[in-house]
């Protein structure tokens, strides 16, 4: 016997805030809103820790999170744009940056929106 899905047609909040996603959730799944925030918690954590483990992680059909390295920069050196005086610019170590990259379909479901 297959399990029915008890979706109900649930409006978008207004407002997307923390409490009004788990309220939403909550309300379309006929979960409690304590079961809600829990469920979107695990998900942010598992979220978290994959980026953290340095892979590309998908995010349904919006894009992927991933960690990018930004290269080493050496000391250089330039011009104070109010005084004239040449300056030395310190050099910066690597860095690891998050970042996140839209899906194409995304993208162009983004450029039909009417904001």
């Amino acid at each position: 016997m297959a399990k029915t899905e008890t979706r109900k047609a649930v409006k978008v909040p207004a407002k997307l805030t923390g409490s009004a996603l788990v309220a939403y959730i909550a309300e379309k799944n006929g979960l409690a809103k304590k079961a809600a925030k829990t469920v979107l918690e695990d998900l942010f954590d598992a979220v978290s820790v994959g980026v953290m483990r340095g892979e590309r992680v998908a995010l349904g059909k919006i894009g992927k999170m991933f960690i990018r390295k930004r290269p080493a920069r050496n000391e250089r050196v330039g011009r104070n744009p109010l005084t004239g005086q040449m300056i030395t610019i310190p050099a910066k170590p690597e860095t690891r940056v998050p970042r996140f990259t839209f899906s194409k379909a995304f993208k162009e479901s983004a450029l039909k929106a009417k904001v």
